[in-house]
Formats: C-alpha cells, structure tokens, sequence
C-alpha cells in the first residue's frame, strides 16, 4: 500500500448533480424549436416538459452537430465567458450586443452572475428583464438544487462543466455531457492504487517501451522498493503488463499503453478534486498570462508545474479554443501559502466569477511537479507537468477540456 497520504477515496459533494432527465431519454445535446402560438415564456418544474413541448419539438440527440453561437460584450469577466467557451455546440465572439443564436433563432441575453445563497436571492428579487430578453445565470458549477431553482424563477443557466440550459418563448436547448456523480460517497474502486502508484504509472507510461524492474521504477518515481513492488503487481493483475525472462532478468512491459491510459483515467475519476484557490493576474494575452506566471514563479523559487489545458498550451499543443483559466498544480505548500508568495490575492468564490485566470491547485503526492518538463519560452523556463498527467487533469475538469483531452492524446500520448 502506498505510504503518501491519498487525495480521497470519495467523491467530492461540491461536484453532486443530478441528471435532468427531461422524459424524452436524452440526457445531452437536447435542441427542441417549438412552434411561436405557444406563447409566453417556458417554465419547467421538477424533470417534465410541457407536453405541448414533446409534441411540437425537434429533438435531437448524442453529439447533436447544433451550432450556435453567443457574443458577449468585452467588459463580461474571463470566467463568466469561459463558462460558455465550455459549450462546443456554442461559438462565442465579442461584440456591442449580447445574444445567443441558435438554429436562427436570435435572443438578447443578460448575463447573471450566481449570487449567493442562489435560492434564497431568486426567492425574494426575481431579475427584472427587458423585452424579448432571456436572463442566463452562470457558474463555475451549478448543484442540481440550484438548477432547479433558476429553471423554477423562469431563467437559464450556463456553468463551466459544459452543461447549458436555455429557454425562451420557440427555443428549448440542453446539454449536459457529464456524468454526475452519485449521491453516496463511494468507494475508491482500486485498492492499493494511491498517490504514490500514480505516480509510478505516470513514470512508466511516460517510457512505454522500456523494460521495468522494482529497482528501475522506484528510481524513476522515487518510490520504496514495496511501493514499486505493488505496482508491478497491481498492473500484473489486471492484465495491463507482460513479463519476459525469468529470476533476476526477468522484465515487465506495459502491454498497451491506451489500454493502461484509460484504466488509469477511470481511477482519477474516482478521486476527489485536489484542494484549489482562484486568483487573477493581469496578462494581456494568455500566453503572456503563463510567462507571467512563470517569471513570479521563479522569482520565489516555487514548485510547480502548468497542467491541463494550460500545460498542453504551453507545449505548443493547441487543443483548447481560447483558453482563459491557467491550471497550475504547486508542490509541498499550501495553494494559498502558494498565493501569498507570488503577491497575489485570493479569489472568493463571488468575486472568482468576476474575474478568476488562475486555479492553483495543491499538487499531493507530487503528480504534476515530480518529473515536470521544463520548456524555454523567454527566458525564463516554464514548469509542465508530465504528459500523462496533462491529459488526466484535462478529464478530471470535464466539459471542453474533456474534448480537448482526447486531441491531446491524439498528438502527444
């Protein structure tokens, strides 16, 4: 067994949805044009549409080819954008005038910050609207509480997980393409895999075709002799290794290195989020943002490394359509001690939805900075997390990353 301390075993009850199962069977990529002589504005409650709705509709479903598009004015802040740059059905410009456009269907929008205690503020002050005016609150994540209660004030929602829900008089549009995590704190699902294997496997898949022995992996990932042991063996029992020779030249292969990749992403997805804290810091582009960063970075000797999107962007690997949010995983102290270091200030979760560019997150068990590949930009190199663990984070954060997971894969795994 590992002898680091685990992210957990359980899933993190900030990341509880439902799913809205709206009685058609589609769970994402949901459009429905409904004829105008309904009329008024489309309330739901509880999962069931209007059966007016069901009858009149088009429905389509899976990856539903609609494309649409939002623009946003330039004064709307980096996260609330992102939120909707999550949406790959949805292409968002910058423009005098905010609207969503979908299957030529035009709607101005208003765009609502989540406030707090979201219930309680749509309760008692319901948003005043202009005509022919859709209000859509956004979030970085929405529970499905607080779903329920923007549907119930007769608005939409938008959150950075890829989910939508919008909603005027003749347009019924839905996504939702993540799966939500059940409502009972679960297991982790491989035993005796924790932070420190990870790492190990991270090692290996990095060098697919080198030959491994105990003392060889516990060099490369800075395991004991027994954590490396129980790898090999934990691999060997799934059928994800091969062996060649026996006694001392014996020699384990990883079988198939896709295979392995996947098994290992459905561990992640078992694991709670690591510890984060938002921040800004003022760049001009997002390039500059991670020159920035990294020129703080040096200048206080911290450890870290860029990882998902910003790590593949950082690499050269173009796989996210204008990124916003840097992802950066920091080593051996607390992100907010992190924060104070590089003269930055923390972000609360309101004020984060206004104008967050950076997410550090607390980097236990060393998975992005061990290892990090150091790339020369200016001239100051910038710190990236291994490959494998680029494309691990980029799953973990769903939506488009998600997406953009797979061409990672694609050009650099």
């Amino acid at each position: 067994m590992d002898d680091e301390d685990d992210e957990g075993a359980e899933l993190d009850e900030d990341d509880e949805h439902e799913k809205h199962d709206d009685g058609c069977g589609c769970l994402y990529g949901m459009l429905h044009f409904i004829p105008d002589a309904l009329g008024g504005p489309v309330r739901r409650s509880g999962n069931e549409l209007p059966s007016t709705q069901r009858q009149c509709s088009i429905q389509t479903e899976g990856r539903s080819g609609v494309k649409g598009k939002v623009q946003l004015s330039s004064e709307v802040p980096p996260l609330l954008r992102a939120a909707f740059a999550s949406i790959p059905e949805l292409e968002v410009a910058t423009g005098s005038d905010e609207f969503v456009e979908l299957g030529g269907f035009r709607r101005r929008i208003r765009i609502i910050p989540k406030p707090s205690g979201l219930s309680a503020a749509l309760e008692t002050e319901e948003p005043l609207l202009p005509p022919d005016t859709t209000g859509i609150v956004i979030a970085r994540s929405l529970t499905g509480a607080e779903r329920a209660s923007i549907e119930d004030a007769g608005l939409s929602w938008c959150d950075s997980r890829g989910a939508i829900h919008l909603v005027w008089p003749g347009v019924y549009f839905h996504v939702d393409r993540e799966r939500r995590a059940p409502s009972k704190a679960v297991r982790q699902s491989h035993p005796g895999v924790g932070l420190a294997s990870i790492r190990g496997i991270q090692a290996m898949l990095a060098e697919p075709e080198a030959p491994w022995t105990v003392a060889q992996l516990a060099r490369a990932a800075a395991l004991s002799n027994g954590q490396a042991h129980n790898i090999l063996t934990t691999l060997e029992a799934n059928r994800l290794m091969r062996t060649e020779g026996r006694g001392p030249k014996q020699r384990r292969f990883v079988r198939d290195r896709g295979e392995t990749l996947e098994w290992l992403a459905d561990i992640e997805r078992t694991r709670r989020r690591p510890q984060s804290v938002a921040s800004y810091l003022y760049a001009r582009t997002f390039e500059d943002l991670i020159d920035r960063f990294a020129d703080r970075a040096e200048s206080v000797k911290l450890s870290y490394a860029l990882t998902a999107g910003a790590g593949a962007t950082a690499l050269g690997h173009r796989v996210l359509t204008n990124p916003i949010v840097l992802q950066v995983r920091v080593g051996h102290i607390d992100p907010l001690h992190a924060l104070d270091l590089l003269g930055l200030a923390p972000l609360e979760a309101e004020d984060a939805g206004r104008g967050m560019n950076i997410d550090l997150w607390a980097d236990v068990g060393e998975l992005g900075t061990f290892a990090a590949e150091a790339v020369h930009r200016r001239a100051v190199p910038v710190r990236v997390a291994p490959r494998v663990r680029i494309w691990l984070d980029m799953i973990r954060l769903g939506g488009r990353d998600a997406d953009a997971a797979a061409l990672f894969k694609e050009q650099a795994l």
